[in-house]
């Protein structure tokens, strides 16, 4: 059976997911390949993104996209864009983002694979049960219950606890990104079965790319190429005294040189 690797927020880091793809070749040959959202906003190379993409799944990868919170922003302002890439009225970011892909002849290439993203609220399987979903789930709420928003937007604010500490594992493991820390966490049960990993280790802020291989348990990081634009350090999620899950850790993750 085909492993599944699930890719954090790649923001527009289009050298960074190429690198990416390259390893997986052998570190995750023949896996079934899922983005989880943020795909092409804020970064340097959404263009190298849409290329990378597309470029992959002509050579037989399969490669499925979670819609993240910034997927509707970014369509919309392709839309309001139009074909000629008109960016006057839009924010400089968004600006940046269409002005690239116009320069590479690449709107409606990313147009497409917004619109698929955002068919795909979630993604889920099995051996063990997962699901692959943008930012995470109410946990006084479960799975089911949570709006597609709240899975799509959810993050605590400074001096919160995560979400992630109060989940009852239910719904099996959730495999989330949003909330960029410094390190890939995994939440375990005491028999060391994983419940939660999130992945966005904030690579468009000068932190890693990471890929979690669910099958195999396993990290895969690659240094980004941004300039840091804050203290990583800090980037990190508290564990309060009443959390259920006994351990908190890093699964072996295999780091990339710059």
């Amino acid at each position: 059976m085909r492993d599944t690797v699930v890719i954090g927020d790649i923001h527009g880091c289009g050298e960074e997911l190429q690198a990416m793809f390259d390893r997986l070749q052998t570190w995750a040959r023949k896996s079934r390949i899922v983005l989880i959202g943020d795909l092409l906003t804020k970064g340097p190379r959404p263009d190298l993104v849409v290329e990378e993409i597309l470029a992959r799944q002509r050579a037989g990868w399969q490669i499925d996209l979670v819609c993240g919170n910034h997927e509707p922003r970014a369509l919309a302002a392709l839309r309001r864009a139009g074909p000629d890439g008109r960016t006057s009225e839009l924010p400089p970011r968004l600006a940046e983002m269409v002005d690239i892909l116009a320069d590479a002849d690449l709107l409606e290439d990313a147009q497409e694979i917004l619109r698929r993203a955002m068919r795909t609220p979630f993604l889920r399987g099995r051996n063990p049960i997962w699901t692959a979903v943008h930012a995470g789930v109410d946990p006084a709420l479960g799975f089911k219950r949570t709006t597609q928003r709240m899975r799509m937007t959810i993050k605590s604010a400074q001096g919160e606890d995560d979400w992630w500490w109060k989940y009852d594992g239910k719904d099996g493991l959730l495999i989330v990104g949003h909330k960029p820390l410094s390190r890939p966490l995994i939440l375990r049960r005491p028999d060391g079965r994983a419940v939660v990993a999130a992945i966005d280790t904030g690579c468009v802020y000068g932190g890693f790319l990471t890929a979690y291989r669910i099958g195999a348990d396993r990290l895969l990081m690659i240094p980004s190429k941004q300039r840091r634009q804050f203290n990583f350090k800090r980037r990190t999620s508290r564990r309060p005294t009443d959390s259920a899950w006994q351990v908190a850790s890093v699964v072996p993750a295999r780091k990339l040189l710059r």
